[in-house]
């Protein structure tokens, strides 16, 4: 008779930062619903990961659901995984960290639950070889992945009956492979439908398996699956048959079926994901092209099986944002994991370091990811903690550093003390690209730039055909929804990235609205120029020359601009020099952006004469004033995105974009100076 191993695998996660109340909709939605419905079926076995971030809200806010998981262990019917406390993309993140992340929350299940975790979760499923050795010297005997990662390497993912072994320099490690077809069927199929997809993988070995390991919240979280799945009762159904079908499916954990068979053979898997974040790390452009390319073979799936997109890194060279992130979580694991040679006695260190690696910020899909300012301010937030805490403990001094901060063969400048860091990118148009408020743990110049993303177009052509309703979905991939009308007017991108001290010269007739759209012509040329740089004393120096337009004429112009850090602020002198012989008249604009937590009317104005701009933002509690040398007109508009997330297509407030414009009549050979003082106040 044909028997069929049926592997059940569920990973509950949410952001380091995320709101507290989408923690509890996920919870009263899609984690409590679903774990109530499988303790009235103990028949069904079934694996389950929490991140620590749940482990945490559920210890604190539902001890409920901390016993019933308790209670199915003692049943024999549930299995835990451990993994990357904080969820960190492994391959990301040091090999220190990597063995530390894995640590504690071994530890914790070991702890609470009594529990010894044998396999692990892999964030994202984002494999690359390497991984074996030291996932396995974290004293993990396998992982789960996609059957996408072996179909790059040439398998048949209709013939993956069970688990395979890798390995790295002879470092073992076993391998289950997750069935794409199956996580696309349960819960978005007919029951019948997918029963009998499954009957299709039972043989005569008796030892055949298939694993369905995917994300708990399409139970009940994403859009409309609460509704099918518990109130008209997929979910139910679905056990229901399982358990009808006893005598062909065996319901296992992954550590059983571990010990009751062997592997299917070796494997070696390239570097991969799941099949769809190879799409997204892709540009924008080649993404569309991947797009087109792969629904020429949706009837093919032998052929489609050998398309592969891009791989997670990419995402680092897609967004400076993220690389951003990244560099600077590099950075500091590498200050605090110095402490660790020297003592134990700094968990508080590291449990910022490793909230800082949380994954969700640094990339973007069909989730909001990157694009949420509430995501990327938690990120900085604990590192800046842990860089903080560092230094009280090793004893902070005020320095200069020049180093190549970002890995793009050219060296950035930063500056620390105990108030504020800075981070100058002299070969990127002399701007400041990082900006940590200590006091606040916060990044004032976190703020995202405005890209065009592949399913904007998407988005144009929904909303030429529809009067913006909801579409009818089946996976979290196909669903399209607009949060309000007309959202392609804001549609906007730039060619630069947003930062501070962008150094733009503008046509003497550019309107507001051109510079708030990016649709300004811009006259100089030193936005993306390089600048020639010193520092000297207590401050540091970027010149440049470069040239300004005026109609058809280029006019040769020198900026020099020398920043002076304060205990919590800056003082900046620009000198403007003319080089040509004789007098010109330019506008000089240079730009600054702040991540302000939200929106205000103020934030969208054209003031006229002023020296002085102040704002407060009422959520991070911190006031930024920009004192002005001389009286001129300030463009002041926020910056928003259009991006998609789980909820649909969405406006997101980035920040606040403050242009001050000044008009320099400056004579022959002459010079003329500006000063900018901005203060950060607690």
């Amino acid at each position: 008779m044909k028997k069929l191993y049926f592997i059940l695998g569920i990973h509950n996660h949410q952001p380091v930062g995320n709101f507290l109340h989408v923690i509890e909709k996920g919870f009263q939605d899609a984690y409590w619903p679903f774990m109530e419905l499988l303790s009235k079926h103990p028949k069904i076995k079934w694996s389950l990961h929490c991140s620590g971030v749940l482990w945490d809200f559920f210890k604190e806010k539902h001890p409920e659901y901390i016993k019933a998981v308790k209670d199915m262990l003692d049943l024999g019917q549930l299995e835990l995984l451990t993994g990357g406390y904080y969820e960190p993309i492994i391959p990301s993140i040091p090999d220190v960290d990597k063995k530390g992340q894995i640590k504690k929350l071994t530890e914790f299940l070991k702890k609470e639950f009594k529990f010894k975790a044998r396999g692990m979760w892999l964030t994202e499923r984002v494999w690359e070889p390497h991984l074996a050795k030291v996932i396995n010297e974290s004293g993990v005997e396998y992982t789960v992945v996609d059957d996408a990662h072996f179909a790059a390497s040439g398998f048949d993912v209709e013939k993956l009956k069970g688990y395979y072994t890798t390995e790295e320099e002879g470092t073992k490690l076993n391998i289950f492979p997750i069935s794409q077809k199956l996580r696309y069927y349960i819960p978005f199929q007919t029951v019948e439908k997918t029963i009998e997809y499954m009957s299709s993988f039972a043989d005569e070995t008796g030892n055949c398996a298939i694993v369905m390991a995917d994300d708990g919240e399409k139970f009940g979280m994403w859009p409309e699956t609460n509704k099918h799945v518990y109130k008209n009762g997929w979910l139910e159904n679905f056990l229901k048959a399982v358990e009808k079908n006893l005598d062909w499916i065996e319901p296992i954990t992954f550590s059983e079926y571990l010990d009751k068979f062997s592997a299917k053979g070796r494997a070696y898997l390239p570097c991969a994901s799941y099949f769809e974040m190879s799409e997204w790390a892709l540009p924008q452009d080649a993404q569309e092209v991947f797009e087109g390319v792969t629904r020429q073979f949706e009837n093919n799936p032998q052929a489609k099986r050998f398309l592969r997109g891009g791989f997670w890194r990419n995402f680092l060279s897609k967004y400076d944002e993220s690389n951003n992130m990244h560099k600077k979580m590099l950075y500091v694991s590498s200050k605090v994991n110095e402490l660790k040679k020297k003592s134990d006695e700094n968990s508080e260190i590291f449990d910022a370091l490793y909230a800082g690696q949380c994954n969700c910020a640094y990339w973007h899909g069909v989730f909001g990811g990157l694009y949420l300012p509430h995501l990327r301010t938690a990120v900085y937030k604990e590192l800046i903690k842990a860089e903080s805490l560092f230094f009280r403990k090793s004893g902070h001094k005020t320095a200069w550093k020049e180093m190549d901060f970002d890995c793009d063969g050219r060296n950035e400048v930063i500056y620390e003390s105990s108030g504020q860091n800075i981070y100058f990118s002299p070969h990127n148009g002399g701007t400041i690209f990082e900006w940590d408020f200590i006091p606040k743990e916060i990044n004032v110049l976190n703020v995202l730039t405005r890209r065009r993303e592949a399913y904007h177009k998407r988005l144009k052509e929904f909303l030429s055909k529809t009067h913006h309703q909801a579409s009818e979905i089946r996976t979290i991939h196909d669903f399209i929804r607009v949060k309000e009308v007309n959202l392609d007017r804001f549609l906007t991108y730039d060619w630069y990235r947003r930062a501070s001290l962008v150094d733009h010269f503008l046509h003497p007739n550019t309107k507001f609205d051109e510079l708030r759209k990016g649709q300004y012509a811009e006259q100089g040329d030193f936005v993306l120029g390089a600048y020639a740089f010193k520092i000297e004393k207590n401050k540091i120096i970027m010149k440049r020359d470069g040239i300004v337009w005026e109609n058809q004429n280029p006019l040769k112009v020198n900026i020099e601009k020398a920043i002076t850090p304060s205990k919590t602020g800056l003082n900046i002198i620009y000198k403007i020099k003319n080089l040509e012989k004789r007098n010109i008249e330019i506008l000089f604009a240079p730009e600054f952006n702040y991540a302000f937590s939200s929106f205000v009317e103020n934030d969208n104005a054209e003031l006229k004469s002023v020296n002085k701009w102040m704002r407060k933002d009422e959520h991070f509690k911190f006031t930024v004033e920009m004192i002005f040398s001389s009286s001129l007109d300030l463009n002041i508009f926020p910056l928003e995105t259009v991006s998609l997330s789980e909820g649909g297509f969405e406006k997101t407030h980035q920040g606040t974009v403050v242009i001050p414009i000044f008009k320099l009549n400056i004579l022959e050979n002459g010079v003329l100076e500006q000063q900018i003082k901005i203060k950060i106040t607690d």
